[in-house]
C-alpha cells in the first residue's frame, strides 16, 4: 500500500536481524556448548529488549557483547548451517535425565533447520508467518548463496518495528496473553520444573503459592490441566529455560535444588487492563523477555512474553491503522493551512489597529497636557481650601472627643447601674425565694411530724393485731363460715404479707419528705443570716437534693451521675444562704452543660459506648479538699462540652450569657464571683478546655480577718 507521503516505516528484514550469532562445529562436546551458552549468561549483563548487541562509542561492539544476545547455537560445518541447538532442547534433555558429558552437539541437534532466504520479496510479515507456524523463536537468515547473514526473533523483530507501537497501544494485555500457565509451589525441585517445561513445552514455569482465604477465582487453574478450581493462586517467583541452562552449567545437582532458592523474585506484575504498549515498556525497563498477570487480589490471570507482543502485528490492521494517520494527518494540515490563512487576515487587520490606535495616543497625550495645566492650576487652589478644611477638621475633632468621652462615662454609668439593679432584683429574688422555701418547710414540718411520729406506734399496734390473728389462727383453725368467706373476700394471708410492707413503706416516704424539708430549711438559711461557722458539705448535699429531679433519669432523659469526694473540712465561716446560692449556680450550669453534650452526641448517633459508667453517663463530680490551715477549696467539675477561649475570657461578666433567651439572664457566675471574691475574699476559678468539661474551684478562708 502506497500513501501520499513518505513511508511511515520500512518492512523489510534488515534492522530486524541480528547478525551476531553464537556458532560451534559439529564435533563440539555438549558440555562445551552448555559452558559457552552459561558462560556469556552469567559474565554479561542481561541482553537488551531488542535483542540487538549494544554499540560501543566508537560504533562496534565486543565480542562479549555479541555473544550475550544469543539464546540458542548455530551448529556450522564448513560454512553451511547443519542444525541448531537451543535451551529448549537442553531443558528436553535435562528433564530425559540424559548424560550430558558424552554427547556432542550433532547427536542433539535440530535438524534440517527452518531458515529464511533473505529478497527483495521476503518482509517482516513473512518472518512472522514462518515463526508462528513452526512454532519457534529463533529463525536463521541465509543469503542467496546460503551463507549465513544472523538470526531473526521475536525480539529483534519486535525492536525494529516501532511504528508497532501504534498498534501496541490499542491492545491491552488481556487480549493476548496465556491463561493455560504451567506453575508449581515453591518446594518444586528444579527438575521438576525441567520437565515441566519440557512436557509442556513451553520456556518458564511461574511458582506460586495458595492463600488460605477460598476464593472463586475463574482463572486459578491446576498444575496440570485448565480445570477450573476454587483455591487462589498467587505468583511469587519464575524460573525460565535460561535459569535451567545456567544451573546445569553450574554442575548444580537440579533435583535437589528448590525453586524457592532460585526463582527470580520479587515478581513483577501486569494488571489484565493495561495496554501492550506498557508490557512493551516494561520488559525493555527489566531486561525480561515475559511477564506475569495478575488480577486486583494478587491471583494469576496469565502470562504475556514478546511473542504474545507479536500477534498484534496483522498487515492488514496496520496498514489500516497506517492508513487512518495518514488520513488524520492530511485533515490536519489542511486544518493548519486554514488557521495559517486566518493569522494572516488577523495580522493584517492589527498593523491597521495598531496604527490607529498610534494615532489615538498621540491626541490622547495633547490633551492630558492640557488637562494637566487645568487641573495643575485648580491643584493650588484646592490646596489652600485642604488647609481651611483641616483647620476645621481639628477643631471637630477635639470636641467629637470630648463628647465620646462623655458618651462612654455615661454607657459605662448605665452599665453600672443596669448590673446593680439586676443583682438588686436577684437578690430580693433569692430572698424571696428564701422565705418561700422556709415557710413552704415550715407548713409541711408540722404535719409530717405528726405523720412521722404516729407511724412508729401504728407499726406496733398493727404488728400485735396481726399476732392475735396468728393466734387465733393456730388455736381455732376450724372458723365459722362467715369468718372463713369474709378472709377470703379480703385475701387475708395477703393481707397479713402485704400490711407490714405497706407500713414501713409510709415510714420511708414520711422520713424522705422530713429530709427534703430540712434540707429545704438549710438551703434558706434564714435563720443564718450573719456569717458565722457553718457545714459546707451540708449546703452542698441540700443543694443537690433540690436539684435532684434534674439529675435523676426519665423519659428521653439517661440521668446525671453526681460523685462526691468529701475531705475533712472543718467547719467554714461565710454567709451560709450566699455561699448556697453560688453552689446552685454552679450546679446548674454544670447541668446545663452536660444536658448540652447528652443532645451533642444523641445528635451525632454515636454507635459505640466507652465501658466506664463516667463515660456512659453525664458526670458531675464534687471534691473538696484541705489546702493548709488557713484555706478550704470545692472543685466541681463536668464531663460536658468544655468551654471556649473566647467565652472563657468573658465568663464572669454581667449579663454574658451563651444561652438562648429565656434560659439565663447572665448574672449567676458574676453575683458567684461577687460572693466568693468581694464578701469572702476568696478566689473563684475556672479550667476548661472545648470538648474535655469543665471545673470551677472555689477557695476560700476558714476564718474570715474583717468581721
Amino acid at each position: 500500500m502506497q500513501l501520499n507521503g513518505p513511508p511511515i516505516y520500512s518492512l523489510t528484514l534488515k534492522n530486524a536481524i541480528n547478525p551476531h550469532a553464537l556458532t560451534v562445529a559439529p564435533h563440539t562436546s555438549l558440555v562445551e556448548v552448555l559452558h559457552r551458552m552459561a558462560r556469556v549468561r552469567s559474565s554479561c549483563p542481561v541482553n537488551g529488549e531488542n535483542g540487538l548487541p549494544e554499540v560501543e562509542e566508537n560504533g562496534e561492539s565486543s565480542q562479549q557483547e555479541r555473544l550475550k544476545r544469543a539464546s540458542c547455537v548455530l551448529v556450522m560445518e564448513a560454512s553451511q548451517l547443519v542444525g541448531i541447538f537451543t535451551e529448549r532442547d537442553i531443558v528436553r534433555l535435562i528433564a530425559a535425565g540424559m548424560d550430558l558429558k558424552s554427547v556432542n552437539v550433532a547427536d542433539v541437534m535440530s535438524h534440517p533447520v527452518v531458515t529464511l532466504t533473505q529478497s527483495d520479496a521476503q518482509d517482516i510479515f513473512s518472518a512472522l508467518s514462518i515463526l508462528r507456524h513452526h512454532r519457534i523463536r529463533h529463525l536463521p537468515i541465509l543469503s542467496q548463496q546460503g551463507q549465513l547473514i544472523g538470526m531473526l526473533t521475536p525480539g529483534s523483530i519486535r525492536a525494529s518495528m516501532q511504528p508497532a507501537n501504534l498498534l501496541t497501544r490499542l491492545w491491552s494485555v488481556a487480549d493476548v496473553m496465556t491463561t493455560q500457565v504451567i506453575h508449581a509451589p515453591s518446594t518444586a525441585s528444579v527438575l521438576n520444573l525441567a520437565q515441566l517445561m519440557a512436557e509442556y513445552r513451553v520456556s518458564c514455569v511461574v511458582i506460586t503459592r495458595m492463600e488460605e482465604q477460598r476464593l472463586n477465582i475463574e482463572n486459578s487453574l491446576t498444575l496440570h490441566s485448565g480445570v477450573r478450581t476454587p483455591y487462589f493462586l498467587v505468583p511469587v517467583g519464575i524460573v525460565t529455560e535460561g535459569d535451567v541452562v545456567e544451573f546445569q552449567a553450574l554442575e548444580l545437582n537440579l533435583s535437589q535444588l528448590q525453586a524457592q532458592d532460585v526463582m527470580s523474585t520479587p515478581l513483577f506484575c501486569l494488571g489484565p487492563d493495561e495496554s501492550l504498549w506498557v508490557a512493551h515498556q516494561e520488559m525493555q525497563r527489566r531486561h525480561v523477555r515475559r511477564l506475569v498477570v495478575a488480577g486486583n487480589q494478587g491471583e494469576l490471570l496469565g502470562i504475556v512474553s514478546q511473542t504474545s507482543l507479536l500477534q498484534v502485528l496483522d498487515p492488514t490492521e496496520m496498514y489500516g491503522v497506517i492508513e487512518a494517520l495518514q488520513q488524520a494527518v492530511d485533515e490536519r494540515t489542511s486544518e493548519l493551512r486554514q488557521t495559517n490563512e486566518q493569522l494572516q487576515r488577523e495580522i493584517t487587520f492589527r498593523v491597521k489597529a495598531e496604527e490607529e490606535l498610534q494615532k489615538a495616543h498621540d491626541d490622547l497625550k495633547r490633551q492630558v497636557e492640557e488637562r494637566t495645566a487645568e487641573l495643575q492650576a485648580a491643584n493650588a487652589l484646592l490646596k489652600k481650601d485642604i488647609v481651611k478644611r483641616q483647620q476645621v477638621e481639628e477643631a471637630l475633632r477635639k470636641s467629637e472627643a470630648q463628647l465620646r468621652e462623655q458618651a462612654n462615662q455615661l454607657a459605662f454609668a448605665l452599665h453600672e447601674l443596669q448590673r446593680t439593679q439586676a443583682q438588686l432584683i436577684q437578690t430580693e429574688k433569692m430572698s424571696s425565694l428564701g422565705q418561700l422555701v422556709a415557710g413552704v418547710a415550715h407548713e409541711i414540718n408540722n404535719p409530717v411530724s405528726f405523720i412521722h411520729g404516729n407511724l412508729p406506734y401504728a407499726s406496733q399496734y398493727v404488728r400485735d393485731l396481726l399476732q392475735l390473728v396468728y393466734l387465733y389462727q393456730q388455736h381455732y383453725p376450724q372458723s365459722i363460715p362467715a369468718i372463713q368467706a369474709q378472709a377470703e373476700a379480703i385475701d387475708l394471708n395477703f393481707l397479713l404479707e402485704d400490711l407490714p410492707k405497706l407500713l414501713a413503706s409510709m415510714q420511708l416516704g414520711a422520713e424522705r419528705i422530713r429530709q427534703i424539708v430540712l434540707s429545704l430549711r438549710n438551703f434558706s438559711r434564714l435563720d443564718q443570716a450573719e456569717m458565722k461557722p457553718v457545714d459546707l458539705h451540708e449546703g452542698i448535699d441540700s443543694t443537690l437534693l433540690i436539684l435532684q429531679n434534674r439529675l435523676k433519669v426519665r423519659a428521653g432523659h439517661p440521668g446525671i451521675l453526681v460523685i462526691k469526694e468529701y475531705g475533712d473540712l472543718p467547719p467554714v465561716e461565710c454567709y451560709a444562704g450566699q455561699m448556697n446560692q453560688v453552689f446552685m449556680n454552679i450546679l446548674s450550669n454544670a447541668i446545663d452543660a452536660v444536658d448540652e453534650s447528652e443532645n451533642l452526641k444523641r445528635r451525632q448517633q454515636i454507635q459505640q459506648y466507652v465501658d466506664e459508667v463516667e463515660h456512659r453517663l453525664g458526670t458531675i463530680r464534687i471534691r473538696t479538699e484541705l489546702l493548709n490551715a488557713e484555706w478550704v477549696a470545692i472543685r466541681i467539675a463536668d464531663n460536658g462540652p468544655g468551654i471556649s477561649e473566647t467565652v472563657l475570657s468573658k465568663l464572669f461578666d454581667p449579663f454574658y450569657t451563651t444561652k438562648p433567651p429565656g434560659k439565663g439572664t447572665g448574672l449567676g457566675l458574676s453575683i458567684s464571683y461577687q460572693i466568693v471574691v468581694e464578701k469572702h475574699g476568696g478566689q473563684l476559678k475556672c479550667f476548661s478546655t472545648l470538648g474535655d468539661g469543665t471545673e470551677f474551684a472555689i477557695e476560700i478562708p476558714i476564718r474570715q480577718k474583717n468581721k
